[in-house]
């Protein structure tokens, strides 16, 4: 009882002295230390909500900015996306570079860990309909069922690797090890949902340090060098520092800026 008192005090501290505009303006010098402009691809962003609102939801993370300025930047570019979920994501991806070439990959169907994430196993035939039929939408969309493990495998190179599956330890391990190996030489891999802090509690799908370690253990090795930008910047989701959620922008140290 005495746990839970604490930590709803905690919780209220860290909202009353959070700084919305101080954790803005670091993100936005973050982006500019990356060569990337955040105004003009929030407005680009922006423009593809209005054309295609169902893509915006309450707790927007900054991932769909990162996107929007890197499309500012490159065009024609292969992009692979490690976790279709519902399909939303790659069918943002392909407005947003629309002459590049996105393969999404997601297990298949059938798989066990497929059907009890995510509550998928309540609505999970309508679900996958759903899914299927927002990516058919886009044609420079190809949508691959298939364990992420199995990269290794893959022979093609990308020029932006989004990894968004399972978090936790094995899997983003082995998704990351495998992105490295099929970055071309200025490409770009980003992480999503990166805890910096050991959090009490983990698991092997959603919460977990396991990607921040292993950036932080190939940054060691001297084979990346990577930054962190805040995933969300509200009050809800930023303010308690142990909960603050991270996107890894990694490149090849070699070609590093």
């Amino acid at each position: 009882m005495l746990k839970k008192i604490f930590n709803l005090i905690k919780k209220i501290y860290y909202k009353k002295i959070y700084n919305f505009y101080y954790y803005e303006k670091k993100q936005n010098i973050t982006f500019q230390r990356l060569g990337l402009d955040r105004f003009k691809a929030m407005n680009k962003l922006d423009k593809v909500y209005k054309i295609h609102p169902f893509l915006k939801n309450n707790m927007q993370s900054e991932h769909g900015t990162l996107f929007s300025a890197i499309s500012l930047k490159r065009k024609k570019i292969k992009i692979l996306e490690v976790g279709t979920y519902d399909g939303k994501n790659a069918y943002l991806l392909s407005k947003l570079f629309p002459k590049a070439f996105i393969t999404t990959i997601d297990l298949p169907n059938n798989d066990k860990n497929f059907r009890l994430t995510y509550n998928r196993n309540k609505e999970y035939s309508k679900f996958c309909k759903s899914r299927d039929k927002l990516i058919k939408k886009s044609k420079n969309i190809l949508f691959k069922k298939m364990n992420s493990l199995n990269l290794i495998f893959f022979k093609k190179k990308f020029d932006l690797i989004w990894i968004d599956g399972a978090h936790g330890y094995p899997v983003v391990v082995s998704d990351i090890i495998n992105s490295i190996k099929l970055l071309k030489s200025n490409g770009i891999i980003l992480c999503d949902d990166i805890f910096l802090n050991n959090i009490s509690s983990q698991d092997n799908i959603y919460t977990s340090v396991a990607t921040f370690k292993t950036l932080e253990n190939l940054k060691d090795a001297n084979i990346i060098k990577y930054k962190m930008i805040y995933k969300r910047l509200d009050i809800n989701s930023n303010s308690n520092p142990n909960l603050r959620k991270f996107i890894g922008f990694v490149k090849l140290n070699n070609i590093f800026n």
